[in-house]
């Protein structure tokens, strides 16, 4: 299945400045500045505010989960486990004027003006941006949070955070099937206003943040995610992606990072995808240099000796200039990121089947997520062929199967956030770590934070997991 997205031009992305809000689109109406005071921002300015903040995945999951290496400064130092760093970017993000500001400001208005639709798709980014902040920090703020009366918001417990998440995609998706009031329509670079697609994000996202909560709640959890998996996004021109262009400053982040010298491939998924024959590795890797010229390698975690270091492959068609590039890649300019796909809901109902005992189910819903991995290659104008994957698949059972499909998981979602809490939750894959240390459970809350609210405790008393991973992986081999 082939489909085609639009793509905007740089005019059309805007420019965003964090502190006023302004943003420059053809498509939105101006808002004249007074030199003396702070104009309020629009809706339409508010959403392109949230749907920029929700671009972005994290560099320290990648390289933690060994699809990327660090080779110098703070990019080894992660690759070692060392956990004192500064994890701002979702804390920060979820509670900037890119994140639940603009965001309940967005629901404030839209309800005013009678545009519940609106109003559902600030509450759908709203969910994800607390969502994503007690997925990797636990417990954080949220019912006292950017609240101008209440400089020094007290944590709210990580389950009763995800609980009250939940309730706010349950309202974004009665608030977007009331029909009642205009949407966005083309400010909205994700959908352009298409309401039912917004309807089974919101259903998807829901079901992430269900089974986060496994291995705490098993098979009941299993089974909420599966029902709303059941409702969420089903073909590959309903992926939720970023919106990158050629422009500077609109470019896929990939294409820069990707090219840096303390950033390298991960030894472990290159030489995964190598055992497997997969045609993704010279879209995920360029060749790599020096006296491995020609050929697909990566680094392992940290230092050690007879490391290929910088001459690793990276990140495919960067700015690096290495050979491999097959014309589109990870690391081209405007390659449009996913956040949220069609694969990765097939991949959590395939999982979900195999917990629940229909290896049948989960067999097809696997063969379903690959095949949403080849659509979404197609989108991006290159034809990966992943039939031998699901032949693979066809003669799997019990934990065969479900280690399967933690793997084709782990493959799909290059650079995604969602590899670590699938780790955390199911051990897989099993990866050789650093001095067979574990895999920290959960990012520190940052320096910035923690000196501005006395609610956040110092590095020494925060805990090694969160509430929904009280049990660490094994380490090694």
């Amino acid at each position: 299945m082939r489909f085609t997205r639009t793509k905007w031009s740089g005019h059309a992305l805007c420019t965003l400045s964090l502190a006023g809000l302004l943003l420059a689109c053809d498509f939105i109406t101006s808002v004249e500045e007074d030199p003396n005071t702070l104009p309020a921002a629009s809706m339409d300015q508010l959403l392109v505010a949230v749907t920029l903040g929700a671009y972005g995945s994290s560099e320290i999951v990648a390289i933690w989960l060994q699809h990327l290496d660090g080779t110098s400064r703070q990019q080894l130092a992660t690759s070692t486990y060392w956990h004192e760093e500064d994890f701002n970017s979702y804390y920060g993000s979820a509670y900037s004027e890119t994140g639940l500001v603009s965001a309940r400001l967005g629901v404030e208005q839209a309800e005013q003006a009678g545009r519940r639709t609106y109003a559902g798709i600030f509450r759908v980014y709203e969910a994800f941006f607390v969502g994503r902040a007690a997925s990797v920090h636990g417990d954080v703020p949220y019912t006292e949070a950017v609240n101008p009366d209440i400089l020094t918001p007290r944590l709210d417990e990580q389950k009763d955070v995800y609980q009250a998440v939940q309730g706010v995609l349950d309202q974004a998706i009665a608030d977007l099937e009331s029909g009642q009031g205009a949407g966005p329509g083309a400010v909205d670079l994700v959908y352009a206003g298409d309401v039912p697609k917004w309807i089974a994000a919101a259903h998807s996202l829901k079901a992430r943040f269900h089974l986060h909560w496994v291995e705490v709640d098993g098979r009941d959890r299993y089974s909420a995610a599966l029902a709303e998996a059941q409702q969420g996004i089903r073909d590959a021109g309903g992926d939720w992606l970023e919106s990158h262009t050629t422009a500077a400053g609109e470019r896929n982040p990939f294409y820069g990072r990707g090219g840096s010298d303390r950033r390298v491939a991960g030894e472990y998924l290159v030489e995964l995808l190598k055992v497997r024959a997969d045609p993704r590795l010279p879209y995920y890797y360029s060749e790599a240099a020096g006296a491995y010229a020609g050929t697909y390698l990566g680094s392992p975690p940290g230092d050690p000796v007879g490391d290929p270091g910088v001459d690793a492959s990276r990140v495919a068609c960067a700015n690096h200039g290495r050979p491999g590039c097959p014309g589109i890649g990870y690391g081209t300019e405007d390659l449009d990121l996913p956040i949220l796909t069609c694969g990765e809901n097939y991949f959590i109902m395939a999982e979900a089947h195999a917990a629940l005992g229909d290896d049948d189910a989960a067999r097809i819903a696997l063969d379903d997520a690959i095949g949403c991995v080849e659509d979404r290659w197609a989108g991006w104008g290159a034809t990966i062929d992943l039939s031998a994957a699901k032949a693979a698949n066809d003669g799997l059972i019990d934990s065969a199967l479900s280690d399967e499909v933690m793997e084709q998981k782990y493959i799909a979602l290059f650079h995604q956030d969602e590899i670590w809490n699938d780790y955390k939750r199911t051990c897989r894959p099993r990866l050789v770590t650093y001095n067979n240390e574990e895999i920290p459970g959960r990012f520190l809350y940052p320096l910035p934070a923690r000196e501005a609210n006395p609610n956040i405790p110092e590095p020494a008393r925060q805990p090694l997991r969160n509430d929904n991973d009280p049990d660490p992986c094994p380490s090694g081999p």
